[in-house]
């Protein structure tokens, strides 16, 4: 994993995943908001326990009212994507010992 494959995946995840999941992956997109029924949160504890390779087949494949992206979105794209999804999980639930401990400092 990559800064620049999480970039690329937040760049892809913007594009495609927003109007549904939002910017925070909370399920409350734009779509949502208009009356769409809401997708999950990825910040449930099923979701982040998740292997990386489900947020890769969900996007091949579809689920549940999400229709697949296969057609629209590359599969080294959907490896980007994926591994943003874990960065932004991991950035809505960290914690101090997450962070390098030479960086602490700056935090606290």
């Amino acid at each position: 994993m990559t800064l620049a494959l999480i970039e690329r995946g937040q760049e892809r995840f913007r594009i495609y995943c927003t109007p549904c999941h939002s910017e925070l992956g909370d399920g409350h997109g734009m779509v949502v908001q208009r009356g769409f029924p809401p997708p999950p949160s990825y910040h449930t504890d099923r979701l982040r326990e998740a292997p990386v390779q489900h947020f890769y087949d969900v996007t091949t494949n579809g689920y549940g009212a999400m229709y697949s992206f296969a057609d629209r979105v590359q599969p080294e794209d959907r490896w980007a994507i994926a591994a943003f999804i874990r960065a932004l999980q991991r950035s809505q639930h960290a914690t101090l010992a997450d962070v390098a401990a030479d960086q602490r400092g700056a935090l606290q």
